[in-house]
C-alpha cells in the first residue's frame, strides 16, 4: 500500500515538474523570459504615442510576449518605484546616484539604458502673434513681473501636465539665466491636466495660454493625432541661452542639443532577473526600436548609420 502511494506521488511530482518545464506560455509572476511571458511596464505620459508603437512592434516580433503599458505622469512613476510597485519603467528622467544607491540598498537591482532624447514643446493658441520666445521673456514670465503677453495683452496662463517634471526644468532654467537668479521664482497662473491631450485642448481655446507638452505629441508626422494637434496650435521657437539662436523641438535640433529644453528618455529594468523587462529594453535600444524612435520624430540614442559609397 505504501509502495503504491509512493509511486503515485512520484508520478504526480514528475508530471508537475514536466509541466513547469513545458510551460511555453511563461505565464505568471517571475515566469517570464526576455521574449515570452507577461509584463506590465510603466511609461511616461509624455512618450505614450511612441510606446504604443514600440510595444506593437515587439509583439509582432515575439508573439508569445504580452506587454501592457500603464501610462503615468513622471512624479507618479517615481513614487511607484519608491513604493516597489513598478518593476519596469520608461521616463524622461535619469536616476541620480543617490536614488540608485537607495534602490540597491533595498535589494533592487537597477539595470538601465538611455533609448533616446525628446524635448518639451512650448505651444500657444494660433491667434497668438508670437512665434518665438526669448530667454529674457521666459525669465520675466517666471519672475512674477509679467502677467500678460506683450503683443496681444492676453492674460498669461501656464498649462502643463499634472505631476510632470517641467516645473523643475523651468526652475533650473530660471536659476541659470535670470538677471537676478536668487530672486523668488513666481510663475503666472498655472493650470494642470491629467493628460497631454487635455493641455492641447486647453491651449486651443485659451488665447493667453502657454502650454508645455512632450515633443512626441507633435513630432511624429506619421501619427494622425500628432498631426492633428500640431495643426491646432502654434509651436514656439525657444532661444538657446548660450548661442542666443532660436530653435524648435524637432529631431535634428534636439539631437544637436540646440533646443534648450531637451529630455533624455531612460529605460529601467528593476525585475532583478533576465525577464521580459530586459528583453523589451534591449529591443528599444536595438535597431528595430531605434528606427521607431526616429520615425516618431524623436532623437534615437544610436542614430542609424549611413553608408556612403564613393565611386571613381
Amino acid at each position: 500500500m505504501h509502495r503504491k502511494i509512493k509511486q503515485i506521488l512520484f508520478f504526480v511530482f514528475a508530471a508537475a515538474a514536466l509541466s513547469a518545464c513545458l510551460d511555453m506560455e511563461h505565464k505568471g509572476k517571475r515566469n517570464d523570459i526576455p521574449t515570452k511571458g507577461e509584463l506590465e511596464i510603466a511609461v511616461d505620459l509624455n512618450d505614450s504615442l511612441l510606446f504604443v508603437q514600440l510595444i506593437d512592434r515587439f509583439h509582432d516580433l515575439y508573439p508569445k510576449a504580452h506587454i501592457t503599458a500603464k501610462f503615468m505622469a513622471p512624479i507618479a512613476l517615481l513614487e511607484g518605484v519608491r513604493d516597489k510597485k513598478i518593476t519596469a519603467l520608461y521616463i524622461n528622467h535619469a536616476f541620480d546616484s543617490a536614488m540608485i544607491d537607495a534602490l540597491e540598498s533595498r535589494q533592487i537591482k537597477v539595470r538601465s539604458h538611455d533609448i533616446g532624447m525628446g524635448a518639451t514643446a512650448f505651444i500657444v493658441n494660433r491667434s497668438n502673434p508670437n512665434s518665438r520666445i526669448s530667454v529674457d521673456s521666459l525669465c520675466l514670465m517666471m519672475s512674477g513681473k509679467c502677467s500678460a503677453w506683450g503683443r496681444s495683452n492676453e492674460k498669461l496662463v501656464f498649462a502643463m501636465l499634472k505631476n510632470d517634471l517641467i516645473y523643475n526644468d523651468l526652475e533650473g532654467f530660471y536659476r541659470k539665466n535670470a538677471a537676478q537668479p536668487n530672486g523668488k521664482l513666481s510663475l503666472p497662473k498655472v493650470v494642470q491636466f491629467a493628460s497631454p491631450q487635455a493641455v492641447f485642448d486647453y491651449v486651443k481655446k485659451t488665447p493667453g495660454a502657454l502650454g508645455f507638452v512632450g515633443s512626441n505629441w507633435i513630432a511624429d508626422r506619421g501619427d494622425t493625432l500628432a498631426r492633428f494637434n500640431r495643426k491646432q496650435v502654434k509651436v514656439l521657437e525657444v532661444q538657446h541661452p548660450v548661442s542666443r539662436e532660436f530653435h524648435l523641438p524637432y529631431q535634428s535640433q534636439v539631437f544637436a542639443k540646440q533646443y534648450p529644453f531637451t529630455r533624455i528618455i531612460m529605460g529601467y529594468d528593476l525585475q532583478g532577473y533576465s525577464g521580459l523587462a530586459q528583453g523589451f529594453l534591449a529591443f528599444c535600444c536595438d535597431q528595430s526600436g531605434q528606427v521607431i524612435l526616429k520615425k516618431s520624430g524623436l532623437s534615437p540614442a544610436l542614430p542609424p548609420a549611413r553608408t556612403i559609397q564613393l565611386e571613381n
